[in-house]
Protein backbone atom coordinates (compact mmCIF):
# COMPACT_ATOMS: atom_id res chain seq x y z
CA UNK A 1 0.00 0.00 0.00
CA UNK A 2 2.74 2.42 1.14
CA UNK A 3 4.05 1.72 -2.81
CA UNK A 4 0.44 2.45 -4.29
CA UNK A 5 0.37 5.62 -2.12
CA UNK A 6 3.58 6.67 -2.98
CA UNK A 7 3.39 5.81 -6.75
CA UNK A 8 -0.32 7.98 -6.54
CA UNK A 9 0.97 10.91 -4.69
CA UNK A 10 4.32 11.35 -6.84
CA UNK A 11 2.66 9.98 -10.42
CA UNK A 12 3.37 12.80 -11.95
CA UNK A 13 7.01 13.15 -10.89
CA UNK A 14 7.78 9.50 -11.87
CA UNK A 15 6.31 10.21 -15.56
CA UNK A 16 8.86 13.52 -15.76
CA UNK A 17 11.64 11.56 -14.80
CA UNK A 18 10.66 8.63 -16.71
CA UNK A 19 10.26 10.91 -19.82
CA UNK A 20 13.86 12.68 -19.23
CA UNK A 21 15.46 9.26 -18.14
CA UNK A 22 14.10 8.38 -22.21
CA UNK A 23 14.84 11.81 -23.45
CA UNK A 24 18.25 11.20 -22.21
CA UNK A 25 18.51 8.00 -24.00
CA UNK A 26 17.30 9.19 -27.51
CA UNK A 27 19.59 11.96 -26.93
CA UNK A 28 22.70 9.59 -26.53
CA UNK A 29 21.67 7.51 -28.94
CA UNK A 30 21.58 10.27 -31.92
CA UNK A 31 24.80 11.46 -30.15
CA UNK A 32 26.59 8.41 -30.93
CA UNK A 33 25.45 8.18 -34.45
CA UNK A 34 26.55 11.83 -34.81
CA UNK A 35 29.82 11.01 -33.39
CA UNK A 36 29.69 7.83 -36.02
CA UNK A 37 28.77 10.56 -39.54
CA UNK A 38 31.34 13.11 -38.04
CA UNK A 39 34.90 10.36 -38.08
CA UNK A 40 33.27 9.24 -41.24
CA UNK A 41 32.70 12.82 -42.78
CA UNK A 42 36.28 12.96 -41.53
CA UNK A 43 37.81 10.09 -42.75
CA UNK A 44 36.25 11.22 -46.47
CA UNK A 45 37.41 14.42 -46.08
CA UNK A 46 41.40 12.79 -45.28
CA UNK A 47 41.12 10.74 -47.94
CA UNK A 48 40.19 13.71 -50.39
CA UNK A 49 42.84 15.23 -49.41
CA UNK A 50 45.46 12.71 -50.03
CA UNK A 51 43.79 12.53 -53.44
CA UNK A 52 43.97 16.34 -54.17
CA UNK A 53 47.63 15.99 -53.27
CA UNK A 54 48.10 12.92 -56.05
CA UNK A 55 46.27 14.90 -58.49
CA UNK A 56 48.47 18.15 -57.78
CA UNK A 57 51.63 15.92 -57.73
CA UNK A 58 50.03 14.34 -60.84
CA UNK A 59 49.84 17.54 -63.05
CA UNK A 60 53.42 19.19 -61.56
CA UNK A 61 54.97 15.91 -63.07
CA UNK A 62 52.70 16.82 -66.25
CA UNK A 63 54.04 20.63 -66.22
CA UNK A 64 57.47 19.27 -66.15
CA UNK A 65 57.03 16.27 -68.81
CA UNK A 66 55.42 19.00 -70.91
CA UNK A 67 58.67 21.41 -70.29
CA UNK A 68 61.11 18.53 -71.21
CA UNK A 69 58.62 17.32 -74.28
CA UNK A 70 59.20 21.53 -75.36
CA UNK A 71 62.89 21.22 -75.00
CA UNK A 72 63.51 18.06 -76.69
CA UNK A 73 61.33 18.87 -79.32
CA UNK A 74 61.92 17.25 -83.30
CA UNK A 75 64.23 19.81 -85.21
CA UNK A 76 63.94 20.07 -88.70
CA UNK A 77 67.19 21.54 -91.55
CA UNK A 78 65.48 25.03 -91.19
CA UNK A 79 65.38 24.81 -87.56
CA UNK A 80 69.13 23.87 -86.83
CA UNK A 81 70.24 26.30 -89.88
CA UNK A 82 68.49 29.50 -87.86
CA UNK A 83 69.91 28.46 -84.92
CA UNK A 84 73.45 28.29 -86.20
CA UNK A 85 72.79 31.24 -87.61
CA UNK A 86 71.60 32.75 -84.56
CA UNK A 87 74.35 31.68 -82.75
CA UNK A 88 77.99 32.69 -85.26
CA UNK A 89 76.14 35.94 -85.44
CA UNK A 90 77.92 36.54 -82.26
CA UNK A 91 81.16 35.66 -82.73
CA UNK A 92 83.41 35.33 -85.88
CA UNK A 93 82.50 31.76 -87.14
CA UNK A 94 80.73 31.70 -91.20
CA UNK A 95 79.00 28.47 -91.45
CA UNK A 96 80.02 26.87 -94.54
CA UNK A 97 77.35 24.07 -94.86
CA UNK A 98 75.03 22.32 -92.76
CA UNK A 99 74.03 18.66 -94.02
CA UNK A 100 71.41 16.72 -92.40
CA UNK A 101 73.20 13.42 -90.93
CA UNK A 102 71.61 10.31 -89.42
CA UNK A 103 68.74 9.58 -87.36
CA UNK A 104 69.55 7.34 -84.53
CA UNK A 105 65.80 5.84 -82.51
CA UNK A 106 65.85 4.75 -78.69
CA UNK A 107 63.12 2.83 -76.70
CA UNK A 108 62.73 6.33 -74.81
CA UNK A 109 64.21 9.12 -77.05
CA UNK A 110 65.03 9.94 -81.16
CA UNK A 111 68.92 11.66 -81.98
CA UNK A 112 68.92 13.47 -85.19
CA UNK A 113 72.87 14.65 -85.96
CA UNK A 114 73.61 17.62 -88.42
CA UNK A 115 77.24 18.35 -89.68
CA UNK A 116 77.93 21.52 -90.12
CA UNK A 117 81.33 23.09 -91.52
CA UNK A 118 82.42 26.09 -90.18
CA UNK A 119 85.21 28.84 -91.01
CA UNK A 120 87.08 30.15 -88.03
CA UNK A 121 89.72 33.28 -87.54
CA UNK A 122 91.14 31.63 -84.31
CA UNK A 123 90.89 28.79 -81.81
CA UNK A 124 89.32 31.19 -79.38
CA UNK A 125 86.46 31.78 -81.89
CA UNK A 126 85.95 28.48 -82.43
CA UNK A 127 85.41 27.19 -78.84
CA UNK A 128 83.18 30.61 -77.79
CA UNK A 129 80.91 29.25 -81.04
CA UNK A 130 80.68 25.73 -79.49
CA UNK A 131 79.98 27.11 -75.98
CA UNK A 132 77.45 28.90 -77.35
CA UNK A 133 75.85 26.23 -79.05
CA UNK A 134 75.92 23.82 -75.78
CA UNK A 135 74.55 26.63 -74.07
CA UNK A 136 71.95 27.41 -76.67
CA UNK A 137 67.94 27.59 -75.27
CA UNK A 138 67.24 24.75 -77.69
CA UNK A 139 69.30 21.45 -76.79
CA UNK A 140 72.35 20.99 -79.03
CA UNK A 141 75.15 18.76 -78.34
CA UNK A 142 78.34 18.85 -80.04
CA UNK A 143 79.27 14.81 -80.51
CA UNK A 144 82.73 15.43 -82.91
CA UNK A 145 85.23 17.83 -83.53
CA UNK A 146 87.34 17.80 -87.02
CA UNK A 147 89.92 21.21 -87.81
CA UNK A 148 91.64 21.43 -90.95
CA UNK A 149 93.38 24.18 -92.65
CA UNK A 150 92.42 25.33 -95.74
CA UNK A 151 94.81 24.90 -98.66
CA UNK A 152 95.30 27.52 -101.08
CA UNK A 153 93.45 26.29 -103.69
CA UNK A 154 90.08 25.96 -101.94
CA UNK A 155 89.87 29.35 -101.08
CA UNK A 156 88.63 32.54 -103.16
CA UNK A 157 91.11 35.66 -104.03
CA UNK A 158 88.55 37.11 -101.55
CA UNK A 159 88.45 34.69 -98.70
CA UNK A 160 90.61 35.00 -95.52
CA UNK A 161 92.40 32.10 -94.26
CA UNK A 162 91.33 30.28 -91.05
CA UNK A 163 90.27 26.94 -89.96
CA UNK A 164 87.70 24.63 -91.46
CA UNK A 165 85.60 22.75 -88.61
CA UNK A 166 83.58 20.08 -89.23
CA UNK A 167 80.80 19.83 -86.08
CA UNK A 168 78.87 16.66 -85.25
CA UNK A 169 75.67 18.50 -83.71
CA UNK A 170 72.85 16.25 -82.54
CA UNK A 171 69.23 17.01 -80.85
CA UNK A 172 67.26 14.27 -78.76
CA UNK A 173 63.88 14.28 -79.95
CA UNK A 174 61.55 12.80 -76.83
CA UNK A 175 59.07 10.17 -77.70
Amino acid sequence: MITMDFFSKNKDKIVNAGAILLAIIVALFLFNMQNQQLATLEENKNEEIKKSQVIDSLIRQEKRIDTYRRTFNRRDLGSVIDAMTDISKGTKVKIVSVKPGTEQKYPEYIKDSFFIVVRVESYHALGQFISKVENYKDLFIVEDVNISTPTSTQLNKNEEAGLDISLKISTITCI
